[in-house]
C-alpha cells in the first residue's frame, strides 16, 4: 500500500503561494461531466433547490460542473432517471476546463474530481491556478493510481469510493446532459492518508462532504480506513467491469450463466491477492459483496462497457493493474484476469 506523504511534504505543500487566489467560493467544483459526475451534480443542486424552495436559504453547496467540451459557463439542464423510472431535471452552470484560465478567479469550497483515472493528471494541470493548500480535493476515480499520484500533489488528499450504478443514455444537445441511475449503492468518503496520518481539517472537509452526500439521499459513511475501502472497491470493478467490458452485457447478466462462472473465478483470483495483501475481508466476504453488488445494479451499464461501446480508452491499467502487480509480487496467477487484460488492453 502506498506510503502517504510525509510531515516535510505537508509542510512543503503549506507553503504554497495563496496570493493570487480570492478567498474560498461557495461553489462545489465537480470536474467531469460523465455518469457519477451528472449524478452527483444532480442531486445536490436538487437538494439545494428544494432547501432554497422550502426555507429560502441552503448550506448546501452550488455546483458547477466542468468538462472538456462544454461551453463557457452557460446553464445546462441535467436529466436524470431514477431507478424507479422518475424524471428530474435540474439546471446547473457547465464550463469547459480550458476555459477555466479565462474566467475570474475564484477558489472553489471543494473540488470532486470524477475523471477517468488516467484523466487526473490534465485536470490537476489546470485546476492548480485555482487552488490553495487548503482547498479539499476528493478522488472519485476506479482504480488505484490516479490516489497515490494525486496525493503527492496536493497535502490532505480526500478520497471516495461509491457503489452507486449510473451510466450516460445517448444525447446530442450540449444543453442537455442526461444520465440514468440505474441503482443504489454505498458510499464512503474520507482522508487519503491512513488513521493517525490525516490532519485534522482533512478530517473536516470529510464529514462536511458526507453531509452534503446524506442530505442529497446518498447512503454515506466516512472511512477511517480509506484506503482499505478503496481496495474494496477495486475488488468489485475487478470482478464486473472487464467481464461486463468484454462480453458486452450488463450487470445483471453476470448472474446467467456462462458469467456466473466466470465470476466466481474473477472472485478467486481477486481474492487470493488481496488475503496475501492481507486487506480484510468485508464481513461477508468476498463472493457475497460482489454478487450483492451485481444484484443492486443489475439495469447498469459499467463504466468499462460504456468506453467499450464508444471506442474510448477503458481503465482497465488503473483496476486490473494493481490486482496484476500484487499477484507477481506474491507469485499469483491469474489466468482469467491477465487474458481480460490482454483482450481489453
Amino acid at each position: 500500500m502506498t506510503t502517504p506523504p510525509s510531515s516535510e511534504t505537508k509542510t512543503a505543500r503549506h507553503r504554497q503561494s495563496t496570493e493570487a487566489v480570492t478567498p474560498r467560493g461557495g461553489r462545489l467544483w465537480i470536474i467531469g461531466p460523465g455518469a457519477i459526475g451528472r449524478l452527483l451534480a444532480v442531486r445536490i443542486a436538487s437538494a439545494r433547490a428544494g432547501d432554497l424552495a422550502s426555507q429560502g436559504k441552503s448550506s448546501l453547496p452550488e455546483i458547477l460542473l466542468i468538462g472538456r467540451q462544454a461551453p463557457s459557463s452557460q446553464e445546462t439542464s441535467i436529466e436524470m432517471t431514477t431507478p424507479s423510472g422518475e424524471l428530474v431535471i435540474q439546471k446547473i452552470t457547465n464550463s469547459s476546463i480550458g476555459s477555466m484560465e479565462y474566467l475570474p478567479k475564484e477558489t472553489p469550497m471543494a473540488i470532486w474530481i470524477t475523471t477517468k483515472a488516467y484523466g487526473v493528471e490534465d485536470a490537476w494541470a489546470t485546476l492548480q491556478q485555482h487552488i490553495s493548500s487548503s482547498t479539499p480535493i476528493t478522488c472519485w476515480q476506479n482504480g488505484l493510481s490516479a490516489q497515490p499520484w494525486l496525493a503527492e500533489q496536493h497535502s490532505g488528499l480526500l478520497c471516495a469510493s461509491t457503489t452507486e450504478g449510473a451510466w450516460l443514455p445517448e444525447s446530442h444537445s450540449p444543453q442537455r446532459l442526461p444520465v440514468q441511475h440505474a441503482g443504489h449503492g454505498q458510499t464512503w468518503l474520507g482522508p487519503w492518508a491512513t488513521t493517525g496520518m490525516a490532519s485534522a481539517a482533512s478530517i473536516v472537509d470529510a464529514h462536511q462532504q458526507i453531509d452534503w452526500l446524506t442530505r442529497a439521499g446518498f447512503s454515506s459513511n466516512t472511512a477511517d480506513n480509506m484506503q482499505e475501502h478503496l481496495w474494496h472497491k477495486l475488488a468489485i470493478n475487478a470482478a464486473i467491469n472487464p467481464l461486463v467490458a468484454r462480453y458486452r452485457i450488463r450487470n445483471g447478466q453476470l448472474r446467467d450463466r456462462p458469467f456466473s462462472l466466470l465470476v466466481r473465478q474473477a472472485v478467486s483470483e481477486i481474492s487470493a491477492v488481496l488475503n496475501a495483501k492481507q486487506i480484510s475481508p468485508p464481513p461477508q466476504g468476498w463472493q457475497a459483496l460482489i454478487d450483492d453488488v451485481i444484484r443492486t445494479t443489475a439495469n447498469n451499464r459499467a463504466s468499462m462497457l460504456q468506453d467499450v461501446l464508444a471506442g474510448r480508452p477503458t481503465e482497465i491499467a488503473a483496476i486490473l493493474g494493481p490486482i496484476r502487480s500484487t499477484a507477481a509480487q506474491y507469485g499469483l496467477q491469474l489466468p482469467l484476469l491477465d487474458q481480460l487484460y490482454r483482450e481489453l488492453n
